[in-house]
């Protein structure tokens, strides 16, 4: 049992990692890197594995691609030039096209794109389709050619009228932020953000991670990482490539924090000002707990009666959540090098643990308890597929189905989890063998089918991609993904 009366570090050691060991040890996870700070006390550890075919182990040391927690540094670095001391040298609510010329839409609206608008996914851009990991632009040019090439979009919304999450929007910050600075995106963000914070190894150049350090992408099941490829291209380097650590992530997130008294510095810090614009909520996002409201590029919602800010994300093979509690000066830091690990629950746990000796809102299932999310079926289907064949495969998930009490987690989402990864970075060919044993289990899965025609259009079938999307919006007329793959795949056939 865990002692409250403990400092962090018991607590943490106590009460946190055995149950994050007791979770992965049995799932099919490659590897985890968990951070908890209280006031400017930082407790890490390492699970898992970097590399499942090579074996080397996570350490809190260990990098990894942040996906959309990139976010809140760009937004940082954006909302610090536009408070700059003396003359700031860019004004959140002018058209972005004063330093983005090149910048226009079909409809003629670019003038009513707004940085703050961007920051607070309140544009009306609509979002990126498809990123192009496969074909990764790596030139100087790569955010300028970005902002050419949607010349042909209309915005969907009016601007500053509702959340629409964009990471488009982004790129196009980014593409600000380098014409603001006089220097490529990756060095501005160096020399505003990382540099002075003490984050030596962070940066949005992947060549820039030392091979030593570096966590591998894991996609399908079981996992593998998918060879010469990576969620990495230039051109959306803003909203998706930052590279680092947790330790150095713990950096980040004390420099938000209030300086406790009595403290001996050794913190960089950010400017209280700059602070107060960031999570100043702009517009309603209604997903609670941590997605409430949206500031300028973090999310602000509330955890057990506490005000909380933070940004999570996922690319092909990485997952990450990072969460502040900043009334007290609490934080978790949690990364993955897979999508299938629920970094939401291991942060909620994190913060349980960390805040043991707090007051909080009672939930009604106390705290959060990861030895009680049941592990999802596709893990042991998944090995019986590899091992011995689809039929075998649909008899173990029948046979698991029909357990009693239920041990496993049945729904859609962890084939969904298993499969997207691989498909977004156009190899649909390490999943092809589970989307088969899928739709064959759930033929009235709208998802299902919707991964099937993804993948056919990765494969250049179109046919059978439109046949597959057509069959996922006939058995669910909500499903926006499908509706708008069948649309793009449609005019392929034009």
């Amino acid at each position: 049992m865990m002692d409250v009366g403990a400092g962090l570090r018991g607590r943490v050691e106590q009460g946190l990692w055995p149950r994050v060991e007791s979770y992965l040890g049995s799932r099919d996870v490659a590897g985890l890197a968990v951070a908890v700070v209280r006031d400017e006390e930082v407790v890490a550890h390492g699970f898992g594995v970097r590399d499942a075919g090579a074996g080397t182990p996570v350490t809190p040391e260990t990098m990894f691609h942040l996906a959309s927690v990139s976010k809140p540094f760009v937004a940082t670095a954006i909302v610090s030039a536009a408070a700059a001391h003396g003359e700031p040298v860019l004004d959140l609510d002018a058209p972005i096209t004063e330093w983005v010329p090149e910048f226009t839409l079909a409809d003629g609206r670019q003038g009513e794109v707004t940085a703050r608008r961007l920051l607070s996914h309140s544009s009306g851009l609509p979002d990126v389709a498809d990123y192009g990991w496969h074909d990764p632009q790596l030139g100087d040019d790569a955010l300028s050619e970005f902002a050419r090439s949607i010349s042909d979009w209309r915005l969907q919304s009016e601007p500053g009228s509702k959340f629409s999450y964009s990471n488009a929007g982004f790129e196009l910050l980014g593409l600000l932020l380098s014409r603001v600075t006089g220097t490529t995106f990756e060095e501005a963000m160096r020399q505003q953000v990382l540099a002075p914070l003490g984050m030596q190894n962070s940066t949005f150049l992947r060549g820039d991670v030392p091979p030593d350090l570096a966590a591998a992408p894991h996609v399908g099941m079981p996992l593998a990482v998918p060879e010469g490829s990576y969620p990495y291209t230039r051109r959306h380097a803003p909203s998706s490539t930052l590279h680092s650590s947790v330790v150095e992530l713990c950096r980040w997130m004390v420099a938000y924090f209030e300086p406790a008294e009595g403290s001996d510095g050794q913190w960089a810090r950010l400017d209280a000002a700059v602070r107060g614009q960031l999570w100043q909520p702009v517009i309603p996002v209604g997903k609670p707990p941590w997605m409430g409201e949206i500031g300028l590029g973090w999310f602000v919602g509330e955890y057990r009666g506490h005000r909380t800010v933070s940004h999570a994300g996922s690319d092909p093979g990485f997952g990450s959540r990072f969460v502040m509690v900043p009334e007290l000066r609490t934080g978790v830091v949690v990364l993955a090098n897979s999508n299938n690990i629920p970094a939401s629950d291991i942060a909620a746990a994190a913060l349980d643990v960390a805040l043991a000796d707090v007051p909080l809102s009672a939930k009604p299932d106390g705290m959060v308890d990861l030895r009680a999310v049941p592990r999802s079926v596709v893990g042991p289907v998944a090995e019986v597929l590899a091992a011995s064949g689809p039929g075998a495969a649909k008899a173990e998930f029948r046979r698991l189905a029909e357990v009693d009490p239920a041990e496993f987690d049945l729904d859609d989402e962890g084939f969904a989890d298993a499969t997207w990864g691989a498909i977004e970075l156009h190899r649909p060919s390490l999943v092809w063998p589970l989307l088969r044993v899928w739709t064959d289990l759930r033929p009235d899965s709208s998802d299902a089918w919707t991964m099937t025609g993804w993948a056919h259009q990765m494969d250049g079938q179109h046919d059978l991609a439109r046949t597959a999307l057509r069959r996922a919006v006939d058995l669910n007329p909500d499903n926006d993904d499908a509706t708008e793959l069948l649309a793009a795949e449609l005019k392929v056939g034009q």
